[in-house]
């Protein structure tokens, strides 16, 4: 299937159009959930400057951040790196603590990642990489879980877009072997780094993909692969030492929630993440596609090959990173007690390549429009992926809450590790900080002590998290007589309550 100058633009502006819509159209449709709540918060609330008085950085877990604490010292507290939320944190300050403008980072990084592949495409003129990267680009625009996650404000839209950009310059280093090897330019460091600031399963990636580069590194005693390569390991060993505390504390378990069970569940869930985040339907098409290819290279005469040997052993060499990447990955999600087919994502730029790969060995443009349709007839996402994907409704939540509430309302909430998710959605839609009006509730034994500091109070509105239900009604049930008149409102996940004495 040859491609012109002209079909080639055409073909590439309607893939970017219709990719970077998908990513943009309605990114405030859903409610943010808890996760991105609590990434808005350390956008919100925590400064990069220190107030008066108070440090730079201070070693803490998660669990004791404070309000007094700087952006550094939130950040190094939880499990990931800061630059989703660096760039949150001045999304937010231009735009306001909104879903579009706390979404606006992985969104625009997700169309960047598009733009940077269809450059390449438009720019290459050996036909057959042509061909793989116009692949590339239609599988990018409409992968499900790229889709997904371009549509959260969270860290696995940015580092999957920047492991993608960075990863293509890596793969064209090496697409002839070592034998031609190179160093890594400084735009490939640049873009790898950042990429190990977004999230520790992409820098995990990264590992992989420089290891390599080490050896030769070390092997050619090349000066310009020691520098960039060093410099790479300094800005990422700087930020580890900041946060080795809560790394160790995550491995341990610290903030387990999702991997339990022996070792037969922890597998068997991990392979069902990996295929959800793969996309099942796209590997049992490209699966079918490759032993079509393989059957018919033994079939035919030894001059027609359908699939080539050196594309072979690249297909080979990314089956291979894929699989120890995954196994790797698997691994940190079960130490780390933390199971959802997010984690994978990142490996998603090596797997879509494979995939273009293989499709551009077809010679024929009707097998190849077939193929086409095929894969944008099995795009729509797997039911474990859907089902994968938080969608708490913290937004309704909150406007029932603030309905009807006065000045002198109290907000009842459970789970006080979850204090600034609710804060921060109460914030936005009451345009002032309710901090001094929350009253929390730990323990069901701490009733009691609660119905104290509700004394007196002619209304309080109770919402929260689902989980939390128990622990509001252990308050009602201890000195809800107070209050005359209870009404209750339930969401996804979440629910708002109405206490008043008439």
């Amino acid at each position: 299937m040859k491609l012109t100058a002209r079909s080639s633009g055409v073909l590439l502006s309607i893939l970017l159009a219709l990719g970077i819509g998908l990513r943009l159209y309605h990114l405030d449709q859903r409610s943010m959930w808890t996760d991105e709540l609590f990434t808005l918060a350390i956008a919100q609330y925590h400064p990069l400057i220190p107030i008066a008085g108070q440090p730079d950085y201070r070693r803490i877990q998660v669990m004791e951040i404070s309000d007094a604490d700087t952006f550094l010292t939130a950040k190094a507290a939880e499990q990931s790196p800061p630059l989703n939320d660096l760039l949150e944190k001045a999304s937010i300050t231009w735009f306001g603590p909104t879903e579009i403008a706390a979404r606006l980072p992985a969104a625009l990084l997700a169309c960047a990642l598009l733009a940077w592949m269809a450059s390449f495409a438009w720019l290459q003129r050996e036909p057959y990489l042509r061909r793989v990267m116009h692949w590339n680009v239609f599988l990018l625009a409409i992968y499900p879980v790229l889709l997904l996650y371009a549509q959260e404000g969270r860290a696995y839209s940015a580092g999957v877009s920047l492991i993608g950009m960075g990863g293509l310059l890596w793969m064209l280093r090496w697409r002839e072997g070592w034998r031609k090897w190179c160093p890594p330019n400084w735009m490939e460091i640049l873009l790898l780094s950042l990429a190990s600031f977004a999230h520790y399963n992409a820098m995990l990636l990264v590992a992989l993909l420089l290891l390599p580069d080490a050896v030769m590194t070390l092997w050619q005693r090349s000066p310009q692969g020691a520098i960039r390569l060093g410099t790479l390991g300094v800005l990422v060993f700087t930020w580890i030492l900041l946060n080795a505390h809560a790394i160790f504390f995550t491995a341990k378990g610290g903030v387990a929630w999702g991997t339990t069970g022996g070792w037969y569940q922890v597998i068997e869930t991990a392979a069902l993440d990996v295929l959800a985040t793969l996309h099942p339907h796209w590997l049992g098409l490209a699966t079918v596609l490759l032993v079509v290819m393989v059957g018919m290279n033994y079939l035919g005469t030894p001059r027609q090959k359908y699939i080539a040997r050196p594309v072979a052993l690249r297909l080979c060499a990314l089956a291979a990173l894929t699989l120890i990447y995954l196994v790797l990955a698997g691994k940190v999600a079960a130490i780390a007690g933390m199971a959802n087919p997010r984690y994978f994502i990142f490996i998603i730029p090596f797997v879509a390549i494979a995939m273009a790969m293989l499709l551009a060995e077809i010679r024929s443009g009707w097998i190849a429009l077939a193929a086409a349709i095929a894969f944008v007839a099995l795009a729509p996402a797997s039911t474990r992926l859907e089902l994968s994907s938080n969608n708490d409704d913290f937004r309704a939540m909150t406007l029932a809450a603030i309905h009807g509430s006065e000045n002198d309302s109290v907000f009842l909430y459970p789970i006080p590790i979850l204090r600034d998710v609710y804060r921060v959605s109460l914030h936005r839609f009451l345009d002032s900080d309710p901090i001094q009006r929350m009253v929390e509730i730990g323990t069901e034994q701490d009733a009691k002590q609660v119905c104290e500091r509700l004394k007196s109070k002619p209304h309080v509105v109770a919402l929260g998290h689902a989980w939390g239900q128990p622990l509001i009604d252990a308050v009602y049930a201890a000195c809800g007589q107070q209050w005359s008149e209870r009404t209750s409102e339930k969401f996804h996940n979440t629910f708002a309550e109405h206490w008043r004495t008439q």
